[in-house]
């Protein structure tokens, strides 16, 4: 009796012993691949959800005071698969070229900054799926065999992976009709935005948004 309830404990001993490792292992896994994910996105040149800053709001005002330029607002919902429900808690980033199609640095930039300049900007969406921001409207490059002004989009969400859209192009722009095979991510709905003025003499336009799921 006494050698059956020895084995007992000895057997009860090795099977926690092995689902501890076996916990162990897969804790170390798990951090192995969130470590390979944060990873891939500092080496991507064009992510930037991940340096989102704490204090994100579903707004935000990209230009510094006095940056030249038309003044722009765009604003949008992001909606889940259906299209219908609004997505809350998703990150959107964007950046552009000031208004003579570079993209303008200072010199003190971090991160992904360092490529993309300082007129970039992140918003998280609120329990409406609503972002919008304001900036002043970007020019075209000098290159790229002339590709329409734009905007760059990255979005992430619970979910949802960091990915790339195709750029926010203005109806108005004449480079637009010779791009318009070159859409290759929408967002669910057209990129190509018409802009209007209001009452302020401010650039306003709308972008609304699917969740998809891309492989970068």
């Amino acid at each position: 009796m006494k050698d059956t309830i020895a084995l007992c404990i000895v057997g009860i001993l090795f099977t926690l012993n092995a689902y501890s490792q076996s916990v162990k292992k897969n804790d170390t896994n798990l951090k192995t691949q969130i470590t390979s994910k944060k990873t891939n996105q500092k080496d991507c040149n064009w992510c930037g959800t991940f340096e989102v800053p704490e204090d994100v709001s579903w707004r935000t005002i990209i230009p510094p005071k006095g940056e030249p330029g038309d003044k722009l607002i765009i604003s949008g919902t992001v909606y889940f698969p259906d299209g219908k429900t609004p997505a809350k808690d998703v990150i959107v980033y964007v950046h552009h070229t000031n208004n003579e199609g570079v993209y303008p640095k200072r010199g003190n930039e971090k991160g992904n900054g360092k490529y993309q300049g300082y007129l970039r900007g992140w918003m998280k969406t609120d329990s409406n799926g609503k972002y919008e921001f304001e900036t002043i409207r970007p020019a075209p490059y000098h290159s790229h065999d002339g590709e329409p002004a734009h905007i760059h989009y990255n979005i992430e969400g619970p979910n949802y992976p960091e990915y790339w859209l195709t750029g926010l192009w203005f109806s108005d722009d004449p480079r637009v009709n010779g791009y318009k095979d070159k859409i290759e991510r929408n967002g669910g709905f057209s990129n190509i935005v018409t802009l209007t003025k209001d009452e302020n003499n401010v650039l306003r336009g709308t972008r609304n948004i699917i969740l998809q799921r891309f492989k970068n």
